[in-house]
């Protein structure tokens, strides 16, 4: 049960069919479907949450992640992304 002291703040996450659907993020289906195999090793799993099968990214954290590792994410993905 959640204690009554803590601070109920909303966060907004994403499905990974949302995450691709969405204008605002340049990855194909195929470069977050890596991005998400390898969560444990390029520090992603942060902004990830698992619900039965699915998995969900909380869209603060990510935009986070991706500022923080944009070099690494361009240099792995290749020239797709905006600079």
């Amino acid at each position: 049960m959640i204690s009554s002291s803590t601070p109920h703040t909303h966060y907004t996450y994403l499905s990974v069919s949302q995450l691709f659907e969405s204008k605002h993020y340049p990855f194909s289906m195929g470069q977050i479907r890596n991005l998400l195999a390898m969560r444990d090793t390029n520090g992603l799993g942060v902004s990830v949450r698992k619900i039965g099968k699915r998995l969900y990214l909380r869209q603060d954290l990510l935009e986070q992640w991706i500022e923080d590792n944009y070099v690494t994410i361009k240099g792995t993905l290749g020239d797709d992304l905006p600079t």
